[in-house]
């Protein structure tokens, strides 16, 4: 239960947010979008049903290894939901949750946006990863895959929208800050 709290600060913030965000300049198409939302939300739904295993059923571990496994988790959603949002104060009127091109749009390189690419993304394949933990389900699990599957497919089409964008500034960001999605990884 813990681990729900910074969902819901993240959901609070990117709510209140988001209506003083710039106006859309351009934005993928509906079909496109489907083809990362749908296994986003399936990958979400698997983290957050909680030991009702579709797939594969939980538990994956017992009560004796439960704290040993659990309150990692807590720690590991906690600082990835703040990451989120250290990346979403830095990122400003420049956010939406699609892949669009924002009127005035700029590269972000101050705060998370130093260290990779895509924080954002970093940050809430964090969180998913450490509310899976406390889940303890291998559908938890599964769901995560299925989240970083939807947010590589995002990333790459993002990632071609600003380099058409911004050509050459955008090739400059990417040598200063070669990871897309985990520092000095990947």
């Amino acid at each position: 239960m813990v681990t729900y709290w910074g969902w819901i600060g993240i959901s609070v913030l990117w709510l209140t947010s988001a209506p003083f965000a710039h106006r859309t300049k351009s934005s993928e198409g509906r079909l496109q979008r489907l083809e990362h939302k749908i296994p986003l939300l399936l990958g979400y739904l698997l983290v957050f049903t909680r030991h009702r295993g579709f797939f594969i059923y939980g538990p994956l571990y017992n009560t004796e290894w439960a704290n040993w496994i659990v309150y990692p988790g807590i720690l590991i959603t906690a600082s990835g939901c703040l990451f989120t949002v250290w990346a979403r104060v830095h990122l400003g009127r420049y956010w939406s949750s699609n892949i669009t091109l924002k009127e005035g749009h700029k590269i972000i390189t101050t705060g998370p946006y130093r260290l990779v690419r895509h924080p954002i993304y970093t940050g809430l394949l964090t969180a998913l990863f450490g509310t899976a933990l406390t889940a303890g389900t291998g559908d938890a699990l599964f769901g995560v895959s299925l989240a970083t599957m939807a947010f590589l497919i995002k990333l790459r089409r993002e990632e071609k929208l600003l380099m058409t964008e911004f050509g050459d500034e955008y090739r400059r960001f990417q040598q200063n800050v070669p990871s897309a999605l985990v520092p000095f990884i990947y």
